[in-house]
């Protein structure tokens, strides 16, 4: 009896530990030691983003942030520059799938540690930033533990759970750690912007409306296909989605700007129109109560942008044409 009790613990654990040193030698998700944003790819963007920050602060001392999902790689934070005193600092905190929460912690982690938020930009998604589903523990958007007050041993054991689930990952990871580092994606790193041209932006010069002539034939189909057919008959409105939590969220941001004399704007980002829902009218007007009409940004359902596919790579995410428009608009007005 005994040996069979050995033999079942040795089956079940011997897995556990072989997956535990592929985990601690291959460093799947870039936590576990200091890493190069150019060789960065998809992985845990929120946790990179924080770290970037973590690491780069002590010299740059940013004073003016960008705050959403990934949509705001639409935004160029050198255009948004012209638009800023001269000794702006901007940092971009993208995170995949943001949630109003995530915001919310990077604005607390920069007002407690006596950082400036002279200037701010806060994206919401519609429904995104508002979904109980993407708050805290999926590993490619679990938060930074420094930010969100986890501690380091929790972080891991979230990281190494969604490891060991992810059968995929165990052979992408060994396969890349027999690989020569290789830049994936062109991320500046000072900014955080997503592209390393985007610091040679002249505000005189316009990306391509075009978007889909930088997707890949594939993804570029795949996307027609997803809304051909699609007309007015398709366009919707949001549910509220701002509960008194959410309220009180949103509350707290407002008096930490105001704490600030932050120059702040409020968008609610632009998504595919016949895809993705308009706000709420009533969250819409909450929004406008707490942080004032004039500070709030709505490019929801059906508009220029949104209507033509054209100025998006996927239902989803808006390509740089529309971001340099939304940052012109806002600050022309």
């Amino acid at each position: 009896m005994k040996r069979f009790l050995i033999r079942i613990v040795s089956f079940v654990c011997l897995p556990i530990i072989v997956l535990l040193v592929v985990y601690l030698v291959t460093d799947p998700f870039k936590t576990l030691r200091p890493f190069s944003l150019q060789y960065f790819d998809e992985t845990n963007r929120d946790y990179l983003s924080s770290e970037l920050f973590l690491r780069n602060d002590p010299q740059y001392h940013y004073n003016a942030f960008i705050f959403g999902s990934s949509r705001c790689c639409g935004f160029n934070s050198y255009h948004w520059k012209h638009y800023l005193p001269g000794d702006a600092r901007p940092y971009m905190f993208q995170a995949w799938s943001e949630s109003l929460t995530g915001i919310e912690q990077k604005i607390n982690y920069i007002d407690k540690n006596r950082n400036d938020i002279d200037h701010a930009i806060v994206m919401l998604d519609i429904p995104g930033s508002f979904s109980e589903e993407q708050l805290p523990k999926k590993v490619l958007s679990i938060k930074h533990y420094q930010f969100s007050g986890q501690s380091k041993p929790a972080f891991q054991a979230i990281l190494f759970s969604g490891f060991i689930l992810k059968p995929s990952k165990w052979i992408s990871s060994i396969r890349e750690s027999f690989r020569p580092a290789r830049a994936v994606f062109p991320t500046d790193t000072v900014s955080n912007d997503w592209g390393k041209e985007n610091q040679y932006a002249d505000i005189a010069v316009q990306p391509q409306k075009d978007s889909l002539s930088n997707c890949s034939a594939i993804s570029k189909a795949s996307f027609l296909k997803q809304i051909e057919n699609l007309s007015d008959n398709d366009l919707k409105v949001s549910d509220p989605l701002i509960d008194e939590a959410f309220r009180r969220q949103l509350i707290h941001i407002k008096s930490v700007f105001d704490k600030h004399h932050t120059d702040y704007r409020i968008v609610v980002s632009p998504a595919y129109c016949y895809t993705h829902p308009a706000i709420n009218p009533k969250d819409l007007e909450l929004l406008w109560e707490i942080f004032g009409s004039d500070r709030v940004f709505d490019y929801s359902g059906k508009n220029e942008f949104t209507a033509d596919y054209n100025n998006f790579s996927d239902p989803d995410h808006f390509g740089s044409c529309v971001g340099w428009q939304i940052i012109e608009d806002m600050y022309n007005k």
